[in-house]
């Protein structure tokens, strides 16, 4: 009987290419997404008995349990959850409302379900901040810890329930992160006091992203390590790390080791220099 994978945000970029990858390889899927009449899904839809496509939204809890129910009622069961879907903004902490960071930690964080598998796609964002990406790091890095204080409890109900967080970094292709996330933080709107003090700031940042986004790896790429921790046997691994072969500098820097005499301190001392020197 072949396997199920329930995916959150599987309407594009990564969630898309996951969508395409399981069911090639023999596995039913449970497509999700805020819009569930996106033509790639729909598509895709027409050509395989394989694939049920059903709207969620995962700020809207109402939509969770129909989802799930609509699964299960056809294919019987799910076998991995897939949280894929994701929210952030770019935008400096001052000009962000209350409920655009809300949303970030809604969406990011407070969402869960009990498959006999659970993989959370976060972020090489979570071991590091970025400028204009307070709340988006700051949401990832909850859901990067909240998964590792996870492993332990799921491992010890009966059966045990695996976790595993797949983290992305670097930048991928194909998704409409940066798009959206600028739209839906208003910076064309800037209040001019804010303008003034962050705007020239914001302008070299915004330039060095897009030399970022350049080196950026393909949805596909991403997908294929979403595949690697939905199928691994390894029931002591937690982090699956992705990211292009010529970028993910931000990452190398954080994760890099100290050097012979120093302390963490110092360590840490090294990664703020080096990161001051790229963004600042």
């Amino acid at each position: 009987m072949a396997k199920t994978a329930f995916i959150t945000g599987a309407n594009s970029g990564v969630g898309l290419a996951l969508t395409n990858l399981f069911l090639s390889r023999g596995w039913n899927v449970a497509a999700t997404a805020r819009d569930s009449s996106s033509p790639n899904l729909q598509n895709l839809a027409s050509e395989s008995e394989a694939l049920i496509v059903q709207h969620l939204d995962l700020s809207d809890q109402t939509t969770f349990q129909p989802a799930l129910d609509g699964a299960i009622e056809k294919f019987g069961k799910i076998d991995v959850l897939i949280n894929n879907a994701g929210y952030g903004q770019f935008g400096v902490l001052e000009h962000l409302d209350i409920d655009t960071i809300r949303k970030s930690f809604e969406v990011n964080v407070f969402e869960t379900n009990s498959p006999s598998r659970i993989i959370y796609v976060g972020s090489g964002a979570s071991h590091f901040g970025l400028p204009l990406l307070g709340t988006y790091s700051a949401s990832k890095a909850a859901m990067n810890l909240f998964m590792e204080s996870l492993v332990y409890e799921m491992e010890a109900v009966d059966p045990p329930i695996k976790v595993k967080l797949v983290c992305p970094h670097g930048g991928i292709t194909e998704t409409n992160f940066s798009q959206t996330s600028m739209q839906l933080a208003g910076m064309d709107q800037m209040a001019p006091g804010v303008h003034e003090r962050y705007g020239a700031f914001m302008k070299r940042t915004m330039q060095r992203f897009g030399v970022m986004q350049g080196q950026s790896m393909s949805a596909v790429e991403a997908a294929e390590t979403v595949w690697t921790a939905a199928t691994d046997q390894d029931a002591t691994k937690l982090r699956y790390f992705v990211g292009p072969r010529d970028g993910g500098l931000n990452l190398q820097r954080r994760m890099r080791g100290g050097q012979t005499g120093e302390d963490a301190d110092e360590v840490d001392r090294r990664y703020m220099e080096d990161m001051r020197a790229t963004y600042m």
